[in-house]
C-alpha cells in the first residue's frame, strides 16, 4: 500500500501544488485519523475511499487548501478508476 500513498500522495501534489512528501504525509495521517493505529498498508479499498471522503478533506481544510469538495470527488474517482491496481498492491 505504499505505492498507493505514493500514487495518490503524488495525485494530491499536482492538484494542491503542495510537495509530494506532505502529501504522502497528509493521506497518512488522514488514515491514522480514522483508523487509529492502523496504516495505509493495512486499510481496503472502500477504507481509503472512506478517508479520501472525510479525514483528508478535514486535513485538506486544515492547511487551507482551495476547492477540497473538487480534490476529494477527483480522487475518490481516481482511485474507482484505479481499483484493480489497488487490490493487486
Amino acid at each position: 500500500m505504499n505505492n498507493v500513498t505514493n500514487f495518490f500522495g503524488e495525485y494530491l501534489s499536482k492538484v494542491t501544488e503542495k510537495p509530494t512528501r506532505s502529501c504522502n504525509g497528509l493521506i497518512r495521517l488522514a488514515v491514522l485519523d480514522k483508523f487509529p493505529g492502523r496504516t495505509p498498508e493495512q486499510i481496503k479499498f472502500n477504507e481509503l475511499k472512506d478517508v479520501f471522503n472525510t479525514t483528508l478533506k478535514e486535513r485538506l481544510n486544515n492547511v487551507n487548501t482551495p476547492n477540497v469538495e473538487q480534490i476529494s470527488h477527483d480522487i475518490i474517482s481516481l482511485l474507482v478508476r484505479n481499483q484493480s491496481l489497488m487490490t493487486m498492491a
